[in-house]
């Protein structure tokens, strides 16, 4: 059985979080930013026409240049081409950002606790599962969830992220070493 969203993270910076899922074929989750306009955006994509493509044909991986005002305008284009995405970076006027790690999760950005608090909800329930209690989650450790929505970690020590500044990072680099000699 396949799950919309396998895990949630939160970030150190708390105002943002990993959603873990398929988004390859789950892009359509972006469709909830229709609202926002696109600041920015850096999509590396690469034509694949499936089973009419020959064995040895590779298409080149090629930068999207072409502008988009909305989300929707974006999903519209992308949704029509055949195009696998490899790299997917959007940042909206509001401030808020998503990145794509390939095919497995999403990093969203937002610009207050209490809005990425909303968000993270409001995606947890689409994936049909009642809403968490946020506050009792730790930072930097991934949550899994199975089948009835509960939530399960596999390990309870938090790995770093993009916002742990060096001297955090050396810290946490030394204690586990320290783990991985015992």
């Amino acid at each position: 059985m396949h799950l919309l969203i396998r895990s949630i993270e939160l970030l150190s910076n708390k105002k943002s979080f990993c959603l873990g899922m398929d988004t390859i074929n789950n892009l359509w989750i972006l469709m909830h930013f229709k609202e926002f306009k696109i600041k920015s955006k850096k999509i590396c994509y690469q034509v694949d026409t499936g089973v009419h493509q020959r064995k040895n044909t590779v298409h080149p991986k090629r930068w999207l240049t072409k502008p988009f005002e909305t989300t929707v305008e974006l999903l519209n284009y992308l949704y029509a081409k055949p195009y696998n995405i490899h790299h997917l970076d959007i940042e909206f006027t509001n401030g808020w950002r998503i990145k794509e790690h390939p095919h497995h999760e999403f990093l969203i950005y937002t610009s207050s606790i209490k809005e990425r608090n909303t968000l993270l909800n409001k995606l947890v329930f689409i994936s049909g599962f009642d809403s968490i209690d946020i506050h009792s989650l730790k930072q930097n450790i991934p949550y899994y969830f199975k089948a009835g929505g509960t939530h399960y970690i596999l390990d309870n020590e938090p790995c770093p992220d993009e916002f742990w500044n060096a001297n955090d990072i050396a810290a946490w680099k030394k204690t586990y070493e320290q783990h991985e000699r015992k």
